[in-house]
């Protein structure tokens, strides 16, 4: 019976002191390394922000472009008719 208690006791000890270590290694703030980590990736994401609202306005202004070359396209295919239209009526 005391060979079996003595080894629950050690069991428990090392138990302890296992538990010990590893909330001695957890600190409660950040080292230098992580906080560096965090300062990157924050900087990493702000210029993926700024890239993607660049590429929203880049693209705001192209789908402009393509209406107003659509309306051009669109009043010179009008226009041609209208040629078309006078040059069979002059004949």
């Amino acid at each position: 019976m005391k060979n079996t208690s003595r080894w629950v006791l050690r069991i428990a000890v090392v138990c302890l002191l296992l538990v010990a270590f590893m909330l001695a290694g957890c600190s409660r703030h950040p080292n230098e390394k992580e906080l560096k980590a965090l300062e990157e990736t924050k900087q990493a994401a702000l210029a993926a922000e700024a890239k993607a609202a660049d590429c929203t306005k880049e693209k705001a202004s192209l789908e402009q472009q393509l209406t107003d070359l659509n309306q051009k396209v669109e009043q010179m295919v009008q226009e041609k008719a209208t040629v078309e239209k006078r040059l069979t009526d002059w004949q």
